[in-house]
């Protein structure tokens, strides 16, 4: 007997002879119960696959609707994807170009880093060029007015960036009075840790650089700034202050420089070259090139400058100087140093005087002088895009060949992510 069949009473076909109207009666009600009962159990089985029936339509329905939701949702994932990863090549392909841009105009006004300051200097720039570099605030730099010159002047830093170089050529100036002590006094000492005292010698510093007749100044990095930034506001409107924005743009080459003295403690980078020593001479004696073996540690370097120069945006935001601020590339410096301090000059409302910087670079411009496992380097960082362009060094010939196969390319590289939060 197969499961669910209904088994019928076990009936004889006819009464039994001799039997009663009575037994008769009983015969004919008992087969009608009969097949009311057969009835009934057949018509609750179809029931149940009635039910069962449209319950699969429904979950298949249902599932059909919840697939067709995801391929949506992921067909509008890819979309934004590809939205987004394009805007992220089109930005990399315009600050590429850009900055290719600057580096050939800064390489066809190169002079020598080096020329003496008996020597005659060259004309910085064409007067066009330098007027149209000035920012609106600098009314003075056509006519170098003396009486509509900068009262005062920082220069925003934050290392690794020449700004010991310039402020070096700016205290040579006729005009501009640097602080005897160092060039960034406020930073040190006393006044490291105590932002009103340093406040309090910086108002005492331009009095008495303005009392000489001169345009006082110094290195201030942002720290101070981001712990009141409202004292130093208001001491910038108060003398107006103007702002000389110095920055790194390649910081992969700044975070080697930094990588030599933070990791393997060579103090020649902040010191730069001895008296009488030349980058050639120290090279000769292998006293250039030096290995990054710890990239885990190089990468924690990246990412503290990269939050450094967040600070330093931060600071130039706060002091809210009109727009009086002047941008000072490293790498414009480096390349074309006349030009730069032309510009520097012109924007404090000072003639140009070419004096030779007293700090001389002491690491190789190019990757591949300076690191002898470039290749290890390139392999871990080429691949990010934020990174690539910087070991492309066409002034150089320098770039990224041979990479390995197992090079660090693609989103999941830990190296391309710079988890960089801005800290006072």
């Amino acid at each position: 007997m197969s499961p669910g069949t209904t088994t019928l009473p076990r009936f004889s076909t006819r009464p039994a002879q001799g039997a009663s109207c009575q037994g008769i009666v009983f015969y004919v009600l008992m087969t009608l119960m009969a097949f009311v009962y057969v009835g009934m159990d057949t018509h609750m089985q179809w029931s149940r696959r009635q039910v069962c029936t449209s319950s699969a339509t429904t979950s298949e329905e249902a599932a059909l609707a919840n697939l067709s939701l995801i391929m949506a949702d992921h067909t509008a994932v890819e979309k934004e994807h590809l939205r987004v990863s394009g805007q992220i090549e089109a930005a990399v392909a315009a600050a590429r170009a850009d900055a290719v841009a600057k580096l050939d105009a800064s390489l066809k006004e190169t002079v020598s880093v080096n020329v003496a300051a008996s020597e005659p200097s060259p004309a910085p720039m064409d007067e066009a060029t330098l007027l149209a570099r000035m920012p609106p605030c600098a009314a003075q730099a056509r006519t170098l007015d003396p009486t509509k010159r900068a009262k005062a002047f920082f220069i925003m830093y934050m290392g690794h960036s020449a700004s010991t170089a310039v402020i070096s050529e700016m205290g040579q100036h006729t005009d501009i009075f640097v602080d005897p002590r160092g060039p960034e006094p406020v930073d040190h000492h006393e006044y490291e840790a105590n932002t009103t005292l340093a406040l309090e010698y910086t108002r005492a510093f331009f009095d008495r650089g303005i009392k000489e007749g001169k345009i006082p100044g110094f290195k201030l990095r942002p720290t101070h700034v981001l712990r009141q930034p409202e004292a130093w506001r208001a001491l910038v409107k108060e003398y107006d202050v103007r702002l000389i924005w110095n920055f790194r743009a390649n910081t992969i080459k700044q975070a080697s420089g930094e990588y030599r003295y933070r990791y393997l403690q060579d103090t020649s980078v902040i010191e730069g070259l001895r008296d009488g020593e030349t980058l050639e001479s120290k090279c000769a004696n292998g006293g250039c090139a030096f290995k990054i073996a710890n990239m885990d540690f190089f990468h924690t370097v990246l990412s503290d400058l990269l939050n450094n120069d967040n600070l330093i945006t931060r600071a130039v935001a706060a002091l809210q100087a009109d727009g009086c601020v002047l941008s000072l590339p490293y790498e414009e410096y480096l390349y074309s140093r006349n030009n730069s301090m032309a510009q520097v000059y012109r924007f404090l409302g000072v003639p140009f005087e070419d004096h030779a910087p007293n700090r001389q670079k002491a690491t190789a411009d190019s990757l591949c002088d300076a690191v002898a496992n470039v290749e290890d380097l390139c392999d871990a960082f080429y691949g990010c895009l934020r990174y690539r362009w910087m070991f492309d060094d066409w002034n150089n010939n320098c770039k990224c060949v041979g990479l390995r196969k197992d090079s660090r390319f693609g989103e999941n590289n830990p190296y391309c992510s710079a988890p960089v939060k801005s800290r006072a």
